[in-house]
């Protein structure tokens, strides 16, 4: 009794689930309902479960054909309304936006990030009268200068991503630990405006000051526009009211 009790313990549940649904389709079969039902039961099914599983990845291939059609535009517009502001040079604040890459399929089904968001950041840095750069194309090395730089006190890093990577490019990642030295690339404030972990250490615990983490963006969890420019507008308010004050 107690070796089935250690098996069960270490039996993947899902693992379970899997011999449960083959000994029903079996089960199809031996009661003679054919074998071409049991297939159309079996696709019906991995269509029902696969879209539960991967809602996200469903939808935007259902909807790659807009998405070819929006994102290019979308990212011109972003390039357009930034190029009135200072980019690639260092600044107080620095704002590293993640980069497509047209020759893969990803950078045509999956936005990096949306204008609206990228207009509610500008005007929030306005109000905290903090002068900022874009940078657009930044590679390693240029992450590597941002993150030394004692000139440089903050750093939005803008796209996708979770706590402890970005993805620099559509096919090109950094590691946040890899800067995992407070000394050398000590920051006042990091944001990490994309998706987050519920576990581990991020780029804020390596490189901002304690008193200063809180005040950071970042999330534990996945996010979307909505949350991006539900905060954005929190810290805005907040920032209009300390102005008053």
């Amino acid at each position: 009794m107690k070796k089935v009790e250690k098996i069960l313990r270490r039996t993947d549940v899902g693992l379970i689930q899997f011999f449960v649904y083959i000994f029903c389709l079996g089960v199809l079969v031996i009661k003679g309902y054919g074998f071409l039902s049991v297939v159309y039961v079996h696709v019906f099914f991995v269509m029902v479960y696969g879209t539960l599983i991967f809602w996200d990845d469903f939808l935007r291939f259902f909807l790659s054909p807009i998405f070819a059609i929006i994102i290019p535009i979308q990212d011109h517009l972003i390039h357009k309304y930034i190029n009135t502001f200072e980019q690639n040079i260092p600044a107080e604040t620095v704002i590293v936006l993640g980069q497509s890459d047209w020759f893969k399929l990803e950078a045509w089904i999956k936005h990096n990030y949306l204008k609206s968001e990228i207009v509610a950041l500008v005007e929030l840095l306005k109000i905290e009268g903090k002068r900022f750069s874009f940078y657009t194309m930044a590679n390693v090395k240029d992450i590597e200068k941002i993150m030394s730089d004692k000139s440089i006190k903050e750093v939005y890093f803008f796209g996708h991503g979770d706590s402890h990577v970005f993805q620099l490019s559509t096919d090109k990642i950094i590691y946040y630990c890899d800067y995992n030295d407070r000394e050398k690339y000590s920051k006042q404030f990091v944001h990490q405006v994309h998706c987050g972990d519920p576990d581990g250490k991020s780029l804020i615990d390596y490189v901002v000051p304690e008193k200063n983490q809180a005040s950071c963006f970042h999330f534990r969890k996945s996010i979307d526009s909505n949350d991006i420019l539900k905060e954005f507008k929190r810290r805005t308010i907040l920032a209009e009211n300390t102005i008053k004050k």
